[in-house]
């Protein structure tokens, strides 16, 4: 029995818990820095394709530029060597404008150029060259032969040496002019954290391999990438990433800054480890105290109630817990509240039974049987056969709907229905005495109403209403309405008689009336709506004027489908 206890299983699996410690503690070493090396390199890699991105935009941000000043500017600069002197000059101050214009405001690039002649050169360049960077680039762009093919379109980015610097120029030639742009290779480089806080080195190369920059600090002065993995292949993680324009960017990741936390984490672990080996028994003893004994006391009173003891017995002057007291007087609130929806249950059922039993009497009545022979025998003497084929049609369908399930729910259209054959069988035993007249307004026809509840008005007012040689007028009405704020479909019944004795009326709503008096129909449609619906508020009787009674239900549109016999 101890083995099947919560103490001895919780100790096993709290061992079981050290001892995978133990063999992860032997694992997590080459896991650990295989999984922090790819998320690293993952990381490092998401990175490094924002930066490309943001050099390749503004790369095309360039391109666009220059595109854009080629095509409004080519027209005045081939037309620049048939102008005098004045007027080369005031084209040249235009042309320098324009160039001046596009750079304003422009990080994407480091200048831009036109070349009219090998004596007439316009330049714009950044604020971020130095002087003498910046003339050293203007003689470059000068004495620098500009070739185009034969189509004169757009070359691609070009990476070029000006002295020790390495720039990328995109320009376009056409009839001896050069339309250019160009930026430094140590800007684009600046461009990949612009305003960050990304402490990574980073290295920019060429299609061949050739480094055109790269972070300084703390690295020496490689040319190659190749160069840069024999010297520092061992002290950094190098994720590379092509920019199809010119080469490709590298992401140079100190190994040192990503495993220097693993070992500290490490013996955090094995500490934690060692003193659960203390903390283990412990926590058992604990265990036993504060779970264990108020379940075996909980187990106990829970065995009382299913030998039939009322309520759960709850142990006094336990130190429990609070937690554990409150489930004591949960369970023992529920068990109560058991007891009592049970004996509510049972008592239901037998109302339930007893107005089944009230409806299959008023269902089987014999005198209503014995009219109808006589009536049918009534119509042989006068050979109206028409008269009788029409009644026993309506008599049969009375009877299948009769013998339906009892007490069941039905759509208030097929209940009226019914009503109304039972209306035609009584016009042919009072011929052109009785007028009747039936709405249904929108969807009331689909609602669920008790199968007889319309039937039962109806035969009511023929019992009460109906006097030889007068006139009955029968009224069945029903529409969606709203009481109190919830939907409900309401259905009204009115005839022409006298209207309900007064006494009996006033008796109605207060449920004294006898059982065994008239009206018997109305009491147990009563009873059967306040069983389906739990309400007694649903049937309301009432008088009309000048004469005639009137009875009105109100069915909720939403019902439980377990209000309803299955």
């Amino acid at each position: 029995m101890r083995t099947n206890s919560i103490v001895f299983k919780f100790a096993v699996q709290l061992t079981i818990i050290v001892a995978i410690l133990f063999a992860v503690l032997v694992l997590s070493n080459v896991y650990s820095l295989e999984v922090v090396r790819s998320n690293t390199l993952d990381s490092a890699r998401n990175t490094l394709s924002l930066y490309q991105a943001n050099i390749r935009n503004d790369l095309d941000s360039s391109s666009k530029d220059l595109t854009e000043v080629f095509e409004s500017h080519i027209d005045e600069a081939a037309g620049f060597h048939a102008l005098d002197e004045s007027g080369r000059y005031f084209r040249s101050m235009l042309l320098k404008k324009a160039l001046t214009a596009k750079m304003s405001g422009n990080d994407s690039n480091d200048g831009f150029f036109i070349r009219l002649s090998a004596d007439s050169l316009l330049a714009q360049v950044s604020g971020r060259i130095d002087s003498g960077r910046k003339i050293a680039l203007i003689d470059y762009l000068g004495q620098r032969e500009w070739l185009s093919d034969s189509g004169g379109e757009v070359d691609e980015w070009t990476v070029l040496s000006v002295g020790d610097d390495r720039y990328l120029f995109k320009y376009i030639t056409y009839s001896g002019i050069t339309f250019g742009s160009f930026v430094s290779a140590d800007t684009l480089l600046s461009m990949v954290n612009r305003g960050g806080s990304d402490q990574n080195r980073y290295a920019l190369s060429d299609r061949d391999g050739n480094i055109l920059t790269l972070s300084k600090e703390g690295l020496e002065d490689v040319r190659t990438m190749d160069e840069l993995r024999d010297v520092y292949g061992d002290r950094y993680l190098m994720i590379a990433e092509p920019i199809p324009e010119f080469g490709q960017i590298t992401n140079l990741v100190a190994k040192r800054s990503v495993f220097s936390k693993l070992k500290m984490i490490q013996w955090i672990i094995v500490s934690l480890a060692l003193l659960s080996v203390v903390v283990v028994p412990l926590v058992l003893r604990r265990l036993a105290r504060d779970i264990l004994k108020p379940v075996l006391e909980l187990a106990k009173a829970a065995k009382e109630v299913e030998k039939g003891q009322p309520e759960l017995q709850i142990p006094d002057g336990s130190p429990y817990s609070m937690e554990f007291m409150k489930l004591f007087h949960s369970l023992q609130s529920m068990v109560r509240e058991i007891t009592d929806l049970k004996i509510q249950s049972y008592e239901e059922q037998l109302e339930r039974g007893r107005a089944e039993i009230r409806y299959l009497q008023m269902q089987i009545r014999p005198h209503f049987f014995l009219n109808a022979i006589s009536t049918v025998t009534s119509l042989t003497y006068r050979n109206k056969n028409e008269e009788i084929r029409s009644l026993i049609h309506h008599l049969s369908e009375h009877l299948r709907y009769m013998f339906k399930v009892g007490l069941v729910a039905v759509p208030l259209e097929e209940e009226v229905e019914h009503a109304i054959n039972y209306i035609r069988m009584q016009e042919i035993r009072y011929p052109d005495q009785i007028f009747y007249m039936t709405e249904l307004q929108g969807e009331s026809g689909r609602c669920l109403v008790p199968q007889f509840m319309i039937q039962t008005f109806v035969e009511n007012a023929f019992k009460h209403a109906m006097f030889f040689g007068e006139m009955l007028s029968l009224y069945i009405r029903a529409s969606l309405d709203f009481r109190g704020g919830e939907p409900f479909t309401k259905i009204v019944v009115e005839d022409n008689g006298g209207g309900f004795p007064d006494e009996w009326l006033r008796g109605f709503p207060t449920g004294n009336e006898a059982e065994n008096g008239d009206h018997i129909g109305l009491l147990n449609v009563r009873r059967t709506l306040q069983l389906l619906y739990k309400r007694d508020d649903l049937l309301r009787l009432s008088n009309v004027e000048p004469s005639g009674a009137r009875v009105e239900v109100w069915i909720p549109s939403t019902t439980d489908e377990s209000g309803t016999d299955e």
